[in-house]
């Protein structure tokens, strides 16, 4: 049965048994892995392959970053941490009470220049007049004007640059020449009890320069200046830290003459 039997030599039956036995067995193996891939999808590569091919359900099912706490946050530490009050000689104070701001070593102090207003003013009333003597008008003495201080508004915001006026106004009945130098005017801010000047015109900033004037009876001459808000002393040489809440006096000066304060109310 197993001698091949036939017309044609015996090898070539043997050699067609060979390649039918070779094809069922290749048959028989691609059963069997089909049947293995069916059974096991991705076969054994799958834990290997899970962390580069992670679905959106498994994204989603990983706990968040924990966040900071409030607290934790630097920034609103910060925010948080009371700044010291500026204590000592040097401190501006405000009214009793109430405390000064906290230094503010960057913030510029803006232009604090003493300069010229020519906001029209009403005329004040002035005596009889009298006529200058040939040789022209004669010197202002101090008898002879009235200084004053003004406001911007009586109430400022914190924080804010009040405008403060120094109005010069001539209440003789004759015209008289006043030298109206930057150096001998000062407009200062003084605490609410008047025993402390807080800031000076004449601090920072004092342009010494001839300003010699014909002042007409009855027409006040006015210079403003923009206030910081921040203290200062004389020469500017300290820190300037911010003056507080409260309420305080602003006065005008012209060499001797002072004028009646001014109430001025910062909230």
């Amino acid at each position: 049965m197993l001698d091949p039997v036939g017309p044609l030599p015996a090898s070539v039956y043997w050699r067609r048994r060979a390649v039918a036995v070779g094809g069922a067995l290749l048959a028989l193996l691609a059963v069997l892995g089909l049947t293995t891939w069916l059974l096991v999808p991705g076969g054994s590569d799958l834990p290997a392959d899970r962390a580069a091919h992670s679905t959106p359900d498994d994204r989603a099912a990983a706990p968040p970053k924990p966040k900071p706490k409030p607290e934790q946050d630097p920034a609103r530490l910060a925010a948080q941490t009371p700044l010291p009050t500026p204590t000592g000689p040097g401190a501006p104070p405000g009214t009793a009470g109430s405390s000064p701001g906290p230094a503010t070593p960057n913030a510029g102090p803006g232009d604090e220049t003493v300069r010229p207003d020519d906001t029209p003013r009403p005329s004040v009333p002035v005596p009889d007049a009298v006529a200058s003597p040939p040789t022209g008008p004669v010197p202002c003495g101090d008898g002879m004007i009235e200084v004053r201080a003004e406001t911007g508004r009586p109430t400022y915001a914190a924080g804010a640059r009040p405008e403060l006026r120094l109005v010069v106004t001539n209440t003789s009945g004759q015209p008289c020449v006043r030298d109206l130098d930057g150096a001998e005017q000062e407009i200062a801010v003084w605490s609410g009890d008047g025993e402390r000047k807080l800031w000076s015109s004449n601090d920072c900033v004092n342009p010494a320069t001839e300003d010699l004037r014909t002042l007409v009876p009855g027409q006040p001459v006015a210079f403003a200046v923009t206030w910081s808000g921040l203290g200062s002393e004389p020469g500017c040489a300290a820190g300037r830290e911010r003056v507080g809440p409260g309420g305080y006096r602003v006065l005008a000066r012209l060499g001797a003459v002072v004028g009646e304060p001014v109430p001025l109310l910062l909230t």
